[in-house]
């Protein structure tokens, strides 16, 4: 297994947009002169959603808890998708910070999300064998979507919520051919059951995996220091321990930020100049 994680994507949002003007009178002189960039803000417009089973709709946007007549809860709540984005976007700050913890979570997440991809491709080689073994000669099948099914605006802040979205709408799609196919005792319902289940288990513990981070404003430099601020730091999250290719910079993944340069980062310019006094 390759542990470099860091792949192009054909994401939407690699996707630019570029202007040419022949008109240089267009951009302000001043602006020109110093070397200022010019830029458009693009309008990329927004996306809406339309999930057709509750179990997409749970994964997106949580579980409200169940309560009694006097408040009390009965069933607990399940956090979704739009919440974990929510928690995440502090851990891509702390990455492009330069936390070597909030960079281990998004490793994590990486590999979480491709055992998910895997997961959900052992699904629905269990769904297709099914099939194939009762649909013979004269059979056909036609599944039925509910027009009138909720459309959510999709507003997530980062690229692995965006990235984890597309894996809640396959679920969806998955959770209605199950359901097909219990429905018409072409699976077990034990069966149909147990392969929902997997699929949600599967990324409410990604979702879960992002509370493991915890601010603390740790850096590399005070992991390699081992400094106070780097044993308070693994203290408060001992649920994330650091990769050795994390802490040198070895391991990658697209969904982490650039770091941002520090000043003690940057190697000094040697001048050929005498110093004068």
């Amino acid at each position: 297994m390759n542990d470099n994680l860091d792949q192009p994507t054909d994401a939407l949002s690699n996707q630019t947009a570029s202007l040419i003007f022949g008109d240089m009178s267009l951009f302000e002189e001043k602006a020109v002169a110093s070397g200022s960039n010019a830029r458009v803000k693009n309008k990329t417009g927004e996306l809406t959603i339309q999930f057709y089973s509750n179990n997409a709709i749970g994964l997106y946007k949580g579980v409200a808890p169940t309560k009694d007549e006097k408040g009390k809860i009965l069933k607990r709540g399940q956090i979704g998708l739009t919440k974990m984005d929510d928690v995440l976007a502090n851990v891509v700050m702390a990455a492009r910070n330069d936390d070597p913890y909030a960079y281990q979570l998004l490793y994590n997440l990486h590999l979480a999300s491709n055992r998910f991809e895997a997961l959900m491709k052992k699904c629905r080689e269990v769904l297709e064998t099914a099939v194939n073994e009762k649909f013979t000669g004269g059979v056909g099948a036609k599944l039925t979507k509910d027009e009138n099914a909720p459309v959510f605006n999709v507003f997530l802040k980062t690229d692995f919520g965006r990235h984890i979205f597309w894996k809640v709408k396959e679920v969806d799609q998955f959770v209605l051919e199950n359901l097909f196919c219990r429905q018409h005792a072409i699976i077990p319902r034990d069966a149909s059951i147990k392969l929902n289940g997997g699929l949600a288990h599967e990324l409410r513990n990604m979702y879960h995996s992002a509370f493991l981070w915890k601010h603390t404003g740790v850096t590399r430099k005070d992991v390699l220091e081992n400094n106070q601020v780097a044993q308070r730091a693994a203290e408060l999250q001992p649920h994330l321990v650091l990769n050795q290719g994390i802490i040198d910079g070895t391991l990658t993944t697209m969904f982490a930020p650039r770091i941002v340069d520090r000043p003690e980062d940057v190697e000094p310019v040697q001048s050929n100049n005498e110093d004068t006094k």
